[in-house]
């Protein structure tokens, strides 16, 4: 098994730890964490959330006040590139 992990901070201190990891040939993972400080709470958005506690308005389009609940990953993915 194969596994290499990536931790980058932010000035603010929050940080983003990537992992990637094999485990045969045509096994692999890429998992991706998050961890925002408490200060960071209002101040986000993203592909990530809001970190404003209320789960339900995460998954808003860049550009748009609220979700739609027609709109599938990929499409939220792309509003933000």
């Amino acid at each position: 098994m194969i596994f290499v992990v990536v931790q980058i901070t932010m000035p603010s201190g929050t940080h983003i730890t990537a992992g990637y990891g094999c485990y045969s040939r045509n096994d692999c993972h890429l998992d991706i964490a998050v961890y925002a400080l408490v200060e960071d709470a209002g101040h986000s958005e993203g592909l990530c959330g809001n970190y404003n506690g209320n789960k339900d308005d995460d998954l808003i389009p860049k550009g748009k006040s609220t979700a739609d609940d027609n709109s599938e990953p990929i499409e939220l993915s792309k509003s933000y590139m």
